[in-house]
């Protein structure tokens, strides 16, 4: 079972997405700077989930890691690139940040089940990618136009 801190700095990554959302909706001079800020934490965050994948592949086996899981590791962070490329429509860059997250959430429960990750990753892997979600799916409106 996870610790309060582990859920407390967890929930602590929410405060970027909710920030951007409460000055994109609430404050319209910051709208447009809001909605890139949201986009470019959604990549970081998708980053930071692929690294510390690596960094346990690194752990679990670091003489011998194995490889797919090296080079899956790193795919979130390619596309959170893709999505973060000047000219991609925002609902494209949307999409790959929720397909990626989507992906990296499946991986990571799976993980937790195999035990290759701590048990209880995947309880706050999946409560993170789904309050995630609901805040994306929040701004969408805001990337259709």
């Amino acid at each position: 079972m996870p610790s309060r801190a582990i859920w407390l700095i967890s929930l602590s990554g929410l405060l970027p997405f909710l920030t951007c959302l409460v000055l994109a909706y609430g404050v319209p001079a910051y709208a447009e700077s809001a909605k890139t800020v949201f986009l470019v934490y959604s990549a970081l965050t998708l980053t930071f989930l692929g690294g510390a994948r690596w960094g346990a592949e690194l752990v679990r086996a670091p003489e011998r890691p194995d490889l797919l899981r090296l080079v899956l590791s790193a795919v979130p962070s390619v596309l959170g690139m893709f999505a973060l490329v000047p000219r991609t429509a925002p609902q494209v860059a949307v999409g790959l940040l929720l397909l990626s997250s989507a992906g990296q959430l499946v991986w990571d429960v799976q993980a937790s089940r195999a035990g290759l990750l701590p048990s209880w990753n995947g309880r706050v892997r999946t409560v993170m990618t789904a309050l995630g979600t609901v805040c994306t799916a929040a701004m969408w409106p805001l990337f259709r136009g």
